[in-house]
């Protein structure tokens, strides 16, 4: 790359001979050393030569001049990123003035190994400041040092990363959405991260877009875990069970003794009137966690409808209701919900004395 670098600044040098004054040659003659040699001292040579190169106002007129003013100010945006030396203007602003200047000649096509040195280092640049200013904890600085690095180069992927990163760090939400979906349209780098970050942002704007963001992800990456159960509960919080139910198996296959997804499993199944298969996942429940109030409840309730809904109904199913009613009263005595349920079965086995003092608990609900 250096060798590549010094050829064409040769190259250039010898172009610029035949119009250059003094000061110009020996600002283009030190830029080259600096090149070839990495010495700090010539670039400081180089832009005290170029600096005495602006006499008239034709001079900045000069597409040769003005190109070599802007090797030479990247070079210092990217080197002297310190500001060891003293500028009349940030070198970064310099060099874009410089590039606007030449940007509309016809000769650009003639330099443009030139040219696109002076771009690379103003992206060198603006990276190094984004860096400082992460390392030093300021965000919208570093915010800014990205953007000025995507607005040359909008195809560097870790900027964008970092960019989607930073806005929301900072709050801006509507620019994290642009970043996150541009990286999620390079399907070659995309990873799930960006899939349920876009989805989390989208998920009180426009819900129906957070679950597409979520099935476009588990398209790239059918087995990722976060994008699975997310998408999961999505259809859980739309009460869509036969979406879950479709789903709930394979999340069950990554984690069988998640106490929460073998309590949905049982859910969604009752409520399509599975109750056989309902059961098992909520004794799963209950085995895992006996203190879960959802389990007990669930089974204790499926075991009373089980009854009720039964024109021979079983005792045992009477008892086992009984019995998990009772253990999730005991977990959650301020359940009007479990006390609803207590009073159907007290009724049923003829239990007064159990069913007035739920009677009682429920009327102080109604009190309160």
């Amino acid at each position: 790359m250096k060798k590549q670098l010094l050829t064409f600044v040769l190259l250039f040098v010898t172009h610029a001979l035949t119009f250059a004054q003094a000061p110009a040659k020996e600002a283009l003659n030190n830029f080259a050393l600096y090149t070839r040699k990495n010495d700090f001292s010539y670039l400081e040579k180089a832009k005290g030569f170029i600096d005495q190169s602006f006499k008239v106002k034709k001079d900045s007129l000069n597409y040769r001049l003005n190109l070599t003013k802007g090797l030479i100010y990247s070079s210092l945006a990217f080197a002297d990123s310190t500001k060891k030396l003293s500028y009349k203007k940030d070198p970064i602003d310099i060099t874009l003035e410089t590039l606007n200047l030449i940007k509309a000649k016809k000769v650009n096509s003639e330099f443009q190994s030139e040219v696109d040195f002076v771009m690379l280092q103003l992206k060198k640049a603006g990276l190094v400041r984004a860096n400082k200013a992460m390392k030093a904890f300021k965000y919208a600085d570093a915010y800014k040092a990205y953007s000025f690095v995507d607005s040359l180069d909008s195809d560097v992927y870790l900027v964008k990363h970092n960019l989607a990163l930073l806005s929301e760090q900072l709050g801006y939400q509507s620019k994290a959405i642009i970043y996150y979906e541009q990286l999620i349209d390079n399907k070659d780098k995309a990873k799930p991260e960006y899939f349920l970050a876009l989805s989390n942002l989208y998920d009180i704007r426009d819900p129906n877009l957070s679950l597409e963001v979520l099935r476009a992800g588990r398209r790239l990456f059918p087995k990722h875990k976060d994008l699975l159960f997310k998408e999961i509960n999505k259809y859980a919080d739309n009460e869509s069970y036969q979406m879950v139910e479709a789903l709930i198996y394979e999340a069950l296959s990554l984690e069988p003794d998640n106490v929460s997804l073998n309590y949905l499993a049982g859910f969604s199944l009752d409520v399509s009137g599975k109750r056989n298969k309902a059961e098992q996942y909520y004794k799963k429940v209950v085995s895992l966690d006996g203190n879960s109030f959802e389990g007990n409840y669930s089974l204790g309730l499926l075991y009373l409808n089980s009854y009720l809904s039964s024109t021979s109904g079983k005792e045992k199913d009477l008892e086992l209701a009984s019995k998990y009613l009772t253990q999730a009263s005991e977990i959650d005595p301020n359940s009007s919900n479990v006390l609803k349920a207590l009073k159907v079965l007290y009724d049923t086995t003829g239990d007064m004395v159990e069913l007035e003092k739920t009677n009682n608990k429920l009327k102080q609900f109604i009190l309160n």
